[in-house]
């Protein structure tokens, strides 16, 4: 029975597919010294025990349906090749579209197949404009509809063979077996457990693409009291109101985080506008002030000279959409999908509650269309007017992509909104997300000294002049000097490393900016994306009642920080990281710059810290004690 399943041509393509994938993954690897050359063996031997439970999945499948075949064609021999010979093509087709896609997905992201694909697979729009965007789309698919076609005309033998040699009973006994073995595997089977590496690279490439992608698309939600350790309810809830209660704070009850949050007596209230400007893919590396070489943020770096400069500042996620849930909700990460993209996600509690009682004009300004990850939707439920690339006129586009607008047109819009704003005599708050830092990396010629199209050191260069720009425009006008302006990042331009979560790809830049309000300075304050809203009611010294769960770090800092992706959490304070994964125990981390120990868990009160934030951010969307009210 064995020497029959290796005879099945399906089989040996489908093995060899995935050692060439395996193999170009592991060769870039190498020479991005993301894996050492004595690694690759441990990772064969992992990814072909991989493969084999990947084919105990889809195996039962193609053998009903071949049985099927052999049922209906078998006394009609000439068409039932023809079928054979398109069913192989069309598997081919497949097995050489899913080895390019790895390896580009690799190429952006650093890992296999994840909830990200998955989700790219529900925007087509997006995705294929990107694709026709940035490669030679016509001769790829030349290239590969002749080399699909030669494959099966070179295996034409072998599938004729296997069709002579059907036999039904044999093929369904096949397939009852396969399909019971498969049902064991998903009660025992973890892939990122089933690993000889620590090195997370070298456990990606282990794993095998297919399975990977269909277990996120089926996992993309994860619920956390059932895959993650928790506390008692009430030892959680006293955990976090102790995490973050301010001096100048009351709790209005002692059952959540509702709390009223007082003047600071030693500064003046004024209701500033509030001008939010995240940037794609910002990681703080390429800026100058945190060491780049190669001049390509000239702009932000003297920004950041001027600002309230935070240099210790984290994304919370790997995602835009997670970016603008934790600014707009000021919340810890939730395990899953983001919030934004989640039910249940209108009249939240969010930075526009608080806005909208002062009687500000409340906006969010995309260059790109919001329906893509639920921005639309989001937003306009919860008190945003929604400024999209649908709002653009013809003669406001000077560049486009299928991204969006090229950021000088976004912000020159954004411009005009604000004039809009500021005639109405209302202040305002307005976020604004760029897109142009973002594969296909195209902008408009003659910008900068690179070329459009030349890649990411282009593409924030090209943001940096846009911003340099709005920058250059803003000063002039009367709203100026009465507005604060926010500059940072919705996530790094990489977030895989050797680690599960590598802290150095999580940092990005904050910059808080207004030459007549505020004091230039730096700091050093440990801090991640929920804190900017409520730094910024601090700075407003706005008297309000608040269930955000950030802290004022300027005058209050905490010095904590989330990072995460879909599944894991992660909580960093006192050079510590503490990781919470599902079906898992938490790990705790020494952290000394980007180096990160595992050590035993010696310091019980900060896991029990991470545990009770992060369980009870969860609990209250899900009880719905996140909205207004």
């Amino acid at each position: 029975m064995l020497k029959s399943f290796f005879d099945l041509t399906i089989i040996r393509i489908y093995l060899i597919f995935q050692f060439v994938t395996r193999a170009c993954l592991g060769l870039f690897g190498i020479t991005q010294n993301q894996i050492a050359i004595t690694e690759l063996p441990g990772i064969f031997l992992v990814g072909i025990i991989n493969d084999f439970i990947a084919i105990a999945y889809f195996l039962p499948l193609m053998l009903v349906i071949s049985s099927c075949f052999h049922r209906v064609l078998r006394n009609k021999i000439t068409i039932y090749k023809i079928c054979s010979l398109g069913t192989y093509f069309l598997i081919n087709s497949i097995l050489i579209f899913t080895l390019i896609a790895q390896i580009i997905f690799w190429e952006e992201f650093g890992t296999n197949f994840n909830f990200i694909a998955v989700d790219y697979l529900i925007y087509t729009h997006e995705i294929i404009g990107t694709v026709f965007e940035s490669l030679p789309i016509y001769k790829i698919l030349v290239a590969f509809t002749i080399s699909s076609t030669l494959l099966t005309y070179f295996l034409r033998n072998y599938i004729f063979n296997q069709i002579a040699q059907i036999n039904t009973r044999f093929y369904l006994a096949y397939a009852l077996s396969l399909f019971a073995l498969s049902l064991g595997f998903s009660k025992f089977y973890d892939s990122e457990k089933f690993t000889l590496s620590t090195n997370r690279y070298a456990i990606e490439i282990g794993k095998n693409g297919g399975y990977e992608f269909f277990t996120a698309f089926f996992n993309n939600s994860l619920n956390y009291d059932r895959f993650y350790q928790k506390l008692p309810n009430d030892t959680a809830i006293d955990i976090v109101r102790a995490n973050i209660i301010q001096p100048t704070q009351e709790f209005l009850n002692n059952k959540n985080i509702e709390r009223y949050v007082n003047k600071n007596n030693n500064l003046e209230t004024k209701k500033y506008n509030v001008v939010l400007i995240m940037v794609e893919s910002l990681s703080a590396k390429f800026m100058g002030k945190f060491g780049n070489t190669e001049s390509i943020t000239p702009n932000l770096d003297k920004l950041a000279d001027d600002s309230i400069f935070f240099t210790n500042f984290y994304a919370t996620g790997t995602r835009t959409v997670r970016g603008l849930e934790a600014v707009s909700l000021s919340v810890p990460p939730t395990p899953g999908s983001s919030i934004i993209r989640r039910p249940n996600n209108a009249n939240l509690f969010n930075a526009s509650t608080i806005f909208k009682k002062a009687e500000y004009d409340i906006s969010f300004i995309f260059g790109g269309y919001s329906y893509f990850d639920n921005l639309n939707k989001f937003f306009s439920s919860n008190s945003y007017k929604v400024i999209d690339r649908s709002n653009f006129s013809s003669e406001e586009i000077s560049f486009s992509n299928v991204w969006g607008v090229a950021d000088e047109d976004l912000l020159f819009k954004a411009l005009g909104e604000l004039d809009k704003n500021y005639k109405a005599g209302k202040p305002f708050f307005s976020l604004i997300m760029t897109t142009s830092n973002h594969r296909p990396y195209t902008f408009p010629d003659g910008r900068i000294d690179l070329p459009s199209g030349g890649g990411r050191n282009a593409a924030v260069k090209y943001t940096d002049y846009a911003i340099g720009k709005f920058f250059e425009e803003a000063r002039k006008k009367e709203w100026f000097k009465d507005t604060i302006f926010v500059i940072t990042a919705d996530h790094c331009a990489a977030s895989a490393g050797k680690v599960n979560l590598p802290v150095a790809q999580y940092h990005i830049p904050l910059m808080i900016y207004n030459p007549h309000i505020l004091k230039p300075k730096q700091v050093d304050n440990l801090a991640s994306q929920i804190d900017i809203i409520p730094t910024i009611l601090g700075i407003l010294n706005l008297p309000h009642t608040t269930k955000l769960w950030g802290t004022d770090i300027l005058n209050f800092p905490a010095n904590r920080a989330f990072i995460s992706t879909y599944q894991l959490l992660g909580y960093m304070k006192d050079e510590h990281l503490i990781i919470l994964a599902p079906n898992s125990k938490p790990k705790a981390y020494q952290l000394s710059g980007i180096n990160q120990r595992e050590i035993d868990d010696t310091r019980g009160n900060l896991t029990h810290e991470a545990i009770s934030l992060f369980q009870t951010a969860s609990s209250f969307y899900e009880n719905g004690e996140l909205t207004e009210k």
